[in-house]
């Protein structure tokens, strides 16, 4: 697996766990276990984190397929790369 398909699902996983923590803070603080200020101090930054998870991984793995279809459209064509 290339470094920056590896990268990006990485940081897809690291999206998945932010959200998934926030959403939990926001349930358990719907439930009443935790007022709103804690669920908020503690689900806000797992939040940021999920959210730089996924520009991250947006960015690699879009760069990673832009790359794929590049080299095919340029097969295909018979595009030749200049020195």
């Amino acid at each position: 697996m290339p470094r920056s398909r590896l990268i990006g699902w990485s940081a897809f996983a690291v999206c998945l766990i932010g959200y998934g923590v926030l959403t939990g803070f926001i349930v358990a603080s719907k439930m009443e276990l935790l007022t709103f200020k804690q669920a908020l101090l503690f689900g806000a930054p797992a939040g940021v984190i999920g959210e730089i998870g996924l520009w991250i991984a947006a960015g690699s793995l879009g760069w990673n397929l832009f790359k794929g279809r590049k080299a095919l459209f340029d097969r295909v064509f018979r595009r030749r790369r200049l020195a």
